[in-house]
């Protein structure tokens, strides 16, 4: 019962990770209409930047260490969010009704960022000083405080997403573009402004994943490639350019890999993973809420 507790526990955790990546390519999908492969090195950015800000003290702050280390998420969601709104304005505008010609810069901007990750920080694992102390019980069950950051922060981050695209303005005339791109143009909705945060925002989910992640375990310059190989898994389950859908994708893959992980082996997971996409694709190709073009 301990073991099926800390494994539910875990995939709960993996989950909330996947989602927030999912849900940062879904809004670039939906929005943009961009398959951006290179969304994996902004998560591994902002793992760098937790680390740099935290672990490294690039930017000194006081306080106690969760406090600092609070203050390392944001940061890093920042600078990842400005460096997706560059990308997006002076690289995928250029290609914007080109959908193969989108592919083929985020694969060359998915090199260039690992190659300049590389030279940067090194091919070695960059390990985090912990910010927290011990361990939260609950019963027989310990969970660390880096997991439990990641649930509670994992949750928090994705009902403001989703506040913001159903409540706010500017959320609602992100919806306006992703349903109708010239209706939307008519209504005086700045398509620019649009994509640019679009952008931003899908770039900064993703690297609070990273950034969440990064004390649990490492950061290192190729630590992006297999979240996001998982992230499409969740994204097509759930149907392309689905938010409620990469939630219950997300959902579906992250306790399915721990529970594999824990009983079968973790070189058992990735198989599970895809053989579970295989089984539910040919019931329902378009995911489940996808729908047909």
């Amino acid at each position: 019962m301990e073991m099926l507790i800390q494994t539910l526990v875990n995939g709960v955790m993996g989950s909330l990770i996947l989602i927030l990546i999912a849900s940062g390519l879904c809004l670039i999908f939906g929005i943009m209409h961009i398959v951006n492969f290179a969304h994996g090195e902004f998560y591994m950015l902002g793992g760098f930047g937790a680390w740099l800000f935290f672990d490294r003290q690039l930017l000194s702050f006081g306080g106690p260490p969760t406090l600092r280390y609070l203050w390392a998420i944001i940061l890093s969601m920042i600078f990842v969010a400005f460096l997706g709104i560059i990308v997006e304005k002076y690289i995928f505008r250029r290609f914007r009704d080109d959908l193969k010609a989108t592919i083929i810069v985020a694969f060359g901007i998915m090199m260039i960022l690992q190659a300049s990750a590389l030279v940067g920080f090194g091919a070695t694992d960059k390990a985090f000083g912990s910010p927290f102390s011990g361990y939260l019980s609950l019963g027989a069950i310990a969970i660390s405080g880096e997991r439990f950051a990641a649930i509670v922060c994992g949750v928090v981050i994705i009902i403001l997403m989703y506040f913001f695209i159903l409540r706010t303005r500017l959320g609602k005339a992100m919806r306006a573009v992703a349903q109708d791109t010239e209706a939307a143009l008519v209504q005086g909705i700045n398509i620019n402004v649009i994509f640019s945060l679009c952008m931003g925002i899908g770039c900064a989910l993703a690297a609070v994943g990273g950034a969440l992640v990064g004390p649990i375990f490492y950061v290192n310059a190729y630590m992006g490639v297999e979240p996001i190989m998982k992230a499409f898994v969740v994204v097509i389950l759930g149907g392309l350019g689905s938010l409620p859908g990469a939630i219950l994708g997300g959902f579906i893959i992250g306790m399915t890999e721990s529970f594999v992980t824990t009983y079968l082996g973790s070189h058992m997971a990735m198989l599970a993973v895809f053989l579970l996409l295989i089984a539910i694709l040919i019931f329902k190709p378009t995911g489940f809420f996808g729908h047909e073009e």
